[in-house]
């Protein structure tokens, strides 16, 4: 898989989000997940009131609670 970060403004921000938890979770590099992360950490900096991508991103790699 190769890395294709978003450059534009999303055009929803639920769509912008899913995609990027799409691509992390798809990433087989972890060079590709550093700049994932990075990218989920930008937008949590430009949109402060909005649960965090970062959190979500990290969390998706997390065991599920029974």
């Amino acid at each position: 898989m190769s890395l294709r970060l978003i450059t534009s403004a999303p055009s929803s921000d639920a769509a912008y989000r899913t995609g990027l938890i799409r691509q992390y979770l798809a990433a087989t590099d972890w060079a590709i997940e550093l700049h994932l992360l990075a990218e989920a950490s930008d937008y949590d900096r430009a949109n402060p009131g909005a649960p965090s991508l970062t959190d979500e991103l990290t969390g998706s790699r997390l065991p599920a609670a029974a």
